[in-house]
């Protein structure tokens, strides 16, 4: 590697360090400690200090097995997929972007010129922020009543001290941080109060674009992607992702709120969120894995005590595959591949649950494993167009859509036909199917959950 002068690498707080722009992207001998990450254009790497500290005494690392984007598939189910090549799910995990969100949250924060002890407790906030995620992701959030335990923000600074209490006041001494007031600093910044709450909110969902945006280039480029359906969604939104949109770029302060002073940027920002929202988050076709756990599968675990709940927030995908696969009688490796049931599933959609119930019995009746949801059952899609603000005509702090009405109505018409489809009942079906004998049950306990919903 070239000697480069010190000054060149920027320090983005809490040990993250900024490499020149210029500069190949490099890692040494430790695979996760000093890996370097993408920012964009630019490359990132932690060096010791807060965040590095962190990674043992918070137990960081587990989030390296905490996948993205759950289990959605880069293929679309459907009459043309027959064949795939592993990986059939996006490989990136959350630990890459906790630490993108922590490095952005820097950048903005230096811009925003608070000082360093700020800034050292923001980029901390922003590395641990999704430090609670449940084993198998944001997909337990629906399961019965337990969206307290599952959602990861939620009583975040308890959690702190029920997880990792001998392990966090350790830390504060170490760097001269009150624990308790340190703590509620970090759940106010994760719940997006305040000024860093504002540049959280933007780290957050800045990092996770860039992560999902590398991972879709690449999934794009597999022949057997490139043709699909799933293939021309993906270089729709790689041709979105090439106009302007970096908004940690352009930030300032006015009349206390964090500004995007790059109104194009920030349109462009918002348009390219929603685009992923309705071509792959919220893509039913892109679902079966995800839902034939969150709708089957969990269920079935948790209703009859075959899971420990409490291990979630502790325990990593590979622990939670390994369990639901023995359970169900699966291969190991099965969660993984989308011909997990010996066959590559299909799917129909239908505007009633009523008329889906109807194929679903025919299905069933000719001997094939099935799955019904509603795509109304997802995630509210937000536009977040009230959330960011801008500088209007009159110089005054407002909202972009305030300040953007036709833009942000069009960005607001993207959120509501991600989930707004005329069929919104799918049924998915696979055709001589190998189903193991642990799995039976629990999918006729879904088909009678099934039959109850009116």
């Amino acid at each position: 590697m070239m000697v480069r002068k010190l000054a060149e690498f920027k320090r983005l707080g809490g040990g993250l360090v900024l490499l020149p722009g210029d500069m190949e992207p490099f890692s040494t001998d430790s695979v996760v400690l000093y890996k370097v990450l993408s920012l964009a254009d630019r490359a990132f790497y932690v060096e010791p200090g807060l965040v590095f500290d962190a990674m043992t005494a918070l137990n960081l690392l587990r989030m390296n097995d905490i996948s993205q984007l759950q289990v959605l598939t880069m293929a679309e189910i459907g009459d043309g997929l027959r064949a795939l090549k592993l990986p059939h799910r996006f490989p990136h995990k959350r630990l890459p972007h906790n630490l993108r969100a922590g490095a952005l949250h820097g950048l903005m924060a230096e811009r925003c010129e608070l000082n360093a002890a700020e800034i050292a407790v923001g980029v901390l906030a922003d590395c641990m922020h999704d430090n609670f995620t449940c084993a198998g992701g944001d997909s337990w959030k629906d399961i019965n009543h337990q969206k307290t335990l599952f959602d990861e923000d939620d009583h975040f600074a308890d959690k702190i001290f029920r997880y990792y209490n001998a392990g966090w006041r350790s830390l504060c001494l170490r760097h001269g941080l009150d624990p308790e007031k340190t703590a509620k600093e970090m759940q106010d910044i994760i719940d997006g109060r305040g000024l860093r709450g504002q540049i959280h909110e933007i780290a957050d969902t800045a990092s996770y674009m860039l992560g999902d945006l590398a991972e879709i280039e690449r999934a794009s480029m597999r022949s057997e992607v490139a043709n699909s359906d799933a293939g021309r969604k993906f270089r729709e939104i790689i041709r979105a992702s090439q106009e302007e949109w970096d908004i940690w770029n352009h930030v300032a302060v006015e009349d206390y709120k964090l500004v995007v002073t790059n109104p194009w940027a920030l349109e462009n920002f918002l348009r390219l969120r929603m685009m992923l929202w309705e071509k792959l988050y919220q893509n039913p076709a892109t679902k079966f894995l995800e839902l034939l756990a969150r709708d089957i599968m969990y269920p079935y675990l948790v209703n009859h005590k075959r899971i420990n709940l409490a291990e979630l927030p502790l325990r990593g995908d590979a622990w939670l595959h390994d369990l639901v696969e023995r359970k169900m009688g699966l291969a190991a490796g099965a969660l993984m591949r989308l011909d997990l049931l010996g066959e590559f599933p299909r799917r129909m959609c239908f505007p009633t649950w009523v008329q889906a119930l109807d194929e679903e019995d025919r299905r069933h009746a000719s001997g094939a494993f099935t799955l019904m949801f509603s795509t109304k059952d997802f995630q509210a899609s937000k536009s977040k167009t009230d959330k960011y603000f801008v500088k209007g005509p009159e110089g005054k702090v407002i909202s972009f859509k305030e300040a953007r009405p036709t833009e942000a109505k069009l960005i607001d018409e993207i959120a509501r036909l991600s989930v707004a489809s005329h069929k919104s009942v799918n049924v998915c079906w696979v055709e001589n199917p190998v189903i193991p004998d642990n799995l039976r049950p629990a999918w006729e306990e879904a088909r009678a959950r099934w039959r109850e919903r009116k």
